[in-house]
């Protein structure tokens, strides 16, 4: 038999109330366990990775780096973008070396990434070619890089100068023309140059120009094999080719020089080996070739003219002349240079260079270092060219018009062409006919 059933509180359904109850309780806490299970996976896993990185960093970093410079284009995953910068932080900032000098670097249009590293380090603006790689690639600047003339130092770093290269180039610098008449001496074209300083503005020390050419360094006889076929010590006279030359305001003594002796060599560079083949000493013929520039007008007279002076250092054929060269701008040559270091080179722009002397050649008396040139005195060639010639002077000295025996030339006065003579009789006639 059943015991007595205890009725259920007023307004109340014992049970169901206390059940349900008792479930959303236990629900919340099985979220809540839930919840803070999930975080702590998470927080785990970032110190896991965090951890990971700082101790295996040694191992990973130089493997992404290496990875990068095997494949740049592993930059392009977020990841290792950021892995690399912090690997490069270091290298980043990091100076090429110590020097302030400013280097004006040249990009020329269609060089690739490859080919302005290659100049910036050659410049020594670079040495860290991974560092520079990273930037250009992960900040697209080499989208940004255009041809121009950029100013930079070794004191700056792969991200200073790919900051530059990002921005614009320097201003075009200005230009002047400095044209040269062919013929002239190494004094005639510092003259031209200490004139344009004050006339144009070139900044260009004239000084330094007369310096470089007159003392050459010994190392641009290796630049310029040809400068090899002139005695060591010796100016370059006779090398500074003439012409019309668009040049930076800026441009310094040294580089015009190489200018000069470039174009020297396009011009007439090739004649050094036809010398040789001829059996010729070139430095010779360019000697000779520089009073032909100095006596002649019409270019039909230089064979003859380099002739007669080839045949008056001929000992079978200079009888007449007694080995003299008797040459006029030698001599001209000779006195104007003594008057020139009297002068200042301020004053030379105000000289008339090549001037008659209006007295016997003979008699003008020379320094001891130009006595070579007092060819009325002294036989054989001068020691070294009175001027540089130009290509169909020196062709004339190597292919001369020796066969017709002639030792003497004479133009009459206000004529651009000789009379040429063997004997000094005939010269005499010759003479007498422009009287």
């Amino acid at each position: 038999m059943s015991g007595p059933v205890t009725p259920p509180p007023p307004g109340g359904r014992v049970g169901i109330v206390e059940g349900w109850e008792l479930r959303q309780t236990h629900k919340q806490e099985a979220n809540s366990g839930a919840w803070k299970g999930l975080i702590f996976v998470v927080g785990a896993l970032v110190l896991l990775l965090v951890g990971g990185w700082f101790v295996l960093r040694p191992v990973i970093g130089p493997a992404v780096v290496t990875m990068f410079e095997e494949n740049p284009g592993i930059i392009r995953v977020p990841v290792l973008a950021d892995l690399l910068r912090v690997e490069l932080s270091d290298r980043l900032g990091t100076p090429a070396g110590p020097s302030d000098t400013e280097v004006k670097f040249v990009i020329q249009p269609g060089q690739t990434i490859d080919d302005i590293e290659e100049g910036l380090v050659d410049k020594g603006l670079l040495t860290d070619t991974g560092a520079f790689n990273y930037l250009i690639r992960a900040d697209r600047v080499d989208q940004l890089i255009v041809a121009g003339v950029y100013t930079m130092s070794p004191r700056m770093s792969p991200s200073d100068v790919v900051t530059r290269l990002a921005g614009d180039p320097d201003p075009p610098t200005p230009v002047v023309t400095v044209e040269l008449r062919h013929g002239l001496r190494i004094e005639q074209i510092v003259a031209k140059l200490q004139q344009m300083t004050t006339e144009t503005g070139l900044e260009l020390d004239p000084k330094e120009f007369l310096e470089l050419a007159t003392a050459p360094r010994p190392e641009l006889r290796d630049e310029y094999k040809f400068l090899k076929q002139a005695p060591k010590g010796n100016s370059l006279e006779g090398f500074l080719a003439g012409g019309v030359y668009e040049v930076p305001v800026d441009i310094n003594a040294d580089e015009l020089l190489h200018l000069l002796l470039e174009q020297w060599e396009e011009n007439s560079g090739d004649l050094v080996a036809q010398a040789r083949k001829k059996g010729v000493d070139f430095y010779e013929a360019l000697t000779i070739a520089s009073l032909v520039q100095r006596e002649v007008k019409k270019d039909s007279d230089r064979d003859r003219v380099a002739g007669v002076y080839w045949n008056r250092l001929n000992p079978r054929r200079n009888k007449q002349t007694a080995g003299l060269m008797q040459a006029d701008p030698t001599v001209v040559y000779a006195a104007d240079s003594k008057e020139l270091a009297d002068l200042g080179i301020r004053r030379w722009p105000e000289y008339l260079f090549w001037d008659t002397l209006g007295v016997d050649l003979i008699t003008v008396n020379v320094p001891a270092a130009l006595a070579s040139h007092q060819t009325y005195q002294n036989p054989g060639l001068p020691d070294w060219p009175i001027a540089t010639p130009t290509r169909k002077s020196i062709e004339s000295a190597l292919d001369p018009a020796i066969k017709k025996k002639n030792l003497f030339f004479y133009a009459c006065p206000g004529s651009d062409t000789h009379k040429f003579a063997r004997t000094i009789a005939q010269h005499e006639r010759n003479i007498d006919k422009c009287k």
